[in-house]
C-alpha cells in the first residue's frame, strides 16, 4: 500500500478512527476532521509543513500541536553557499490549541 495513489475525494478516517483508504494523493482530496481521531488528546499529532524553494535558496516552515508539545519552526537554506539555519520555538502541552487547519492555507 505504500505507493498507492488516493483520486477519491472522501474522508480520511472511518467511523472507528482508522485511515479509510492508506496512500498519497498529489492534491488534497481527504478530507481531515479531528473530531473523527479515536485516541487520546495527547496522543493526536497535527502538523502542517511548507517549503518554498528554488535552485538557489529555500525556506521551510512547521507547524506542529503534537499534544504534549507544540512546534514553530523556520529554515533558510543556500545551496550555492552551502549553510542552513533553523530558528524553533517549543510550547508545552497545547493540545490541540493551536487549532489546525481542516485544510491546509484555510482557517479552521
Amino acid at each position: 500500500m505504500r505507493n498507492h495513489e488516493v483520486v477519491t475525494k472522501q474522508p480520511l478516517l472511518k467511523e472507528d478512527g482508522s485511515l479509510r483508504e492508506p496512500g498519497w494523493s498529489k492534491s488534497l482530496v481527504q478530507t481531515y476532521d479531528r473530531k473523527q481521531i479515536k485516541a487520546p488528546r495527547m496522543r493526536i499529532k497535527e502538523w502542517d509543513y511548507y517549503l518554498v524553494l528554488n535552485e538557489d535558496f529555500a525556506g521551510a516552515f512547521t507547524l506542529s500541536d503534537d499534544g504534549y508539545i507544540g512546534l514553530q519552526s523556520v529554515s533558510l537554506l543556500n545551496f550555492k553557499e552551502g549553510w542552513e539555519h533553523t530558528e524553533t520555538i517549543l510550547n508545552a502541552f497545547p493540545m490541540g490549541k493551536m487549532q489546525m487547519p481542516r485544510i491546509p492555507g484555510r482557517a479552521t
